[in-house]
């Protein structure tokens, strides 16, 4: 799998403000990783939406010679909350210039604990 993007305190798992709001990364994954590796955490309706997904984006995937990974998640620091999303999420236009993913130097990960071991660039706006 692998991790081309973070979003610092990340909002987008149902968190209230006042909550203490995770980092979150976003990990593209192959159709063997998403079923070995991170269906086994998700609810049978969240299965079926990253498979919906996949399929739904697999022209994208193509263009951008991304196929190999279509299944993507935003999954918190700490694993506690994953989520299915499009593939062009981090970088679709309904965020404008104002989206809360960051490029980061890209990781790959065997497993979704070993996110809790990236190292995350510094905030320079802190």
């Amino acid at each position: 799998m692998i991790i081309r993007y973070l979003w610092r305190k990340c909002d987008a798992f149902g968190g209230k403000p006042t909550d203490d709001l995770d980092d979150a990364f976003w990990v593209e994954a192959t159709r063997d990783e998403a079923e070995t590796v991170i269906y086994p955490k998700l609810l049978p309706t969240e299965i079926a939406e990253s498979r919906k997904l996949a399929v739904r984006y697999h022209k994208l995937a193509q263009d951008k010679d991304l196929l190999s990974r279509p299944f993507c998640f935003l999954v918190a620091w700490d694993q506690r909350s994953i989520r299915p999303l499009p593939m062009d999420f981090p970088t679709a236009t309904m965020w404008n210039t104002y989206s809360p993913f960051e490029k980061m130097p890209e990781a790959y990960v065997r497993t979704l604990e070993e996110i809790k071991y990236i190292k995350i660039p510094p905030n320079y706006d802190d």
